[in-house]
């Protein structure tokens, strides 16, 4: 790519960035030209209308990203991937490949961004924004792959895992095998991120931290957890072990220390993500139980966010490497 921005204020602006998220910027950039060739080369393929339709929205849409993410790597002085070809014309015969093997192959490599900017956006702690970009970028993942999602729904080629058998018989709707494990999976995680954060909030001195740990308990675990234990209730799958009611406070609050704790949460959110991630992922059959991952997802991000900020302030997180040229 060509670099228009001085580089006097190319090194003035990486003093920004971490090389971290220097590496992110580049290889999402190299991952998307990567994508958009490959979308061009099976749109030559494509049959149905609808499908050519939505071939083109996305190469359109990660055209716009692109340019994007070489805006970015200009303005910190990073050296861009080759980029894709231009024009991709092929005389092979288009009979060969079947719209369902091309749409199922879109799909997979959609669903791999979601996962690629998720690992982006948790690790950018350095720079504000680009972690706002990953963030946008996420979002605007997590719809594509939504949107081809339905598309294979409605054409029938979205095939059904394993059904469960245990809904009760007032249940009208469809549960597979993958769903009753994330959601009795979720909410294991949350009944231990109950018992943890009631653990540690007795050790917490600062009184930030407190509050910030009180809020999360009252307003999102809990909330998160009762939401959790009503589907599972709902669908007839068993309910795990509960956290205790009562846990006894330490006679010794010196033993663990403030920044350690505050690890051992943002270690524990960015796993949370990951779980949501994989469910989102994994959910095909019950669009509404799937809307749920969705949702989970969005707000453990934004969780993620304040926690990476709030790291910051307290200078807890510790400072990545600097991108240099």
């Amino acid at each position: 790519m060509v670099f228009t921005v001085p580089r006097s204020k190319a090194i003035k602006q990486q003093q920004l960035i971490d090389v971290e998220e220097a590496y992110h910027l580049w290889d999402i950039l190299k991952s998307m030209y990567s994508v958009v060739e490959r979308f061009n080369i099976w749109s030559n393929f494509v049959h149905d209308p609808e499908f050519g339709l939505l071939a083109k929205k996305n190469i359109h849409d990660l055209k716009k990203e692109i340019n994007v993410l070489e805006k970015e790597l200009e303005r910190y002085g990073i050296q861009g991937p080759r980029t894709n070809r231009s024009r991709i014309n092929t005389s092979v015969n288009s009979e060969i490949l079947l719209d369902e093997f091309l749409a199922h192959d879109f799909f997979l490599v959609l669903q791999e961004q979601v996962e690629m900017f998720l690992r982006a956006f948790v690790t950018s702690t350095t720079n504000e924004g680009i972690r706002k970009l990953f963030f946008k970028m996420l979002t605007q993942a997590m719809e594509r792959q939504s949107l081809m999602e339905k598309y294979l729904k409605i054409k029938g080629w979205l095939e059904t895992p394993p059904l469960y058998s245990l809904i009760p018989n007032n249940v009208k709707e469809r549960l597979d095998t993958g769903e009753v494990f994330h959601l009795w999976d979720h909410l294991t995680y949350r009944y231990d991120g109950i018992e943890k954060t009631e653990t540690l909030h007795d050790f917490v001195y600062d009184g930030d931290f407190k509050v910030l740990l009180k809020v999360g308990l009252q307003g999102v675990l809990k909330k998160q957890v009762s939401m959790l234990e009503k589907e599972l209730e709902y669908f007839g799958i068993p309910m795990p072990k509960r956290p205790p009611n009562v846990i006894t406070p330490p006679y010794n609050t010196e033993i663990l220390k403030d920044e350690f704790m505050f690890k051992d949460i943002y270690t524990g959110m960015h796993g949370a993500a990951i779980m949501h991630a994989q469910a989102l992922k994994q959910s095909t059959t019950n669009d509404r139980v799937r809307e749920i991952f969705k949702d989970l997802l969005l707000e453990e991000i934004h969780l993620l966010d304040q926690l990476i900020k709030f790291g910051k302030v307290k200078g807890w997180l510790q400072p990545a490497p600097q991108y240099r040229l």
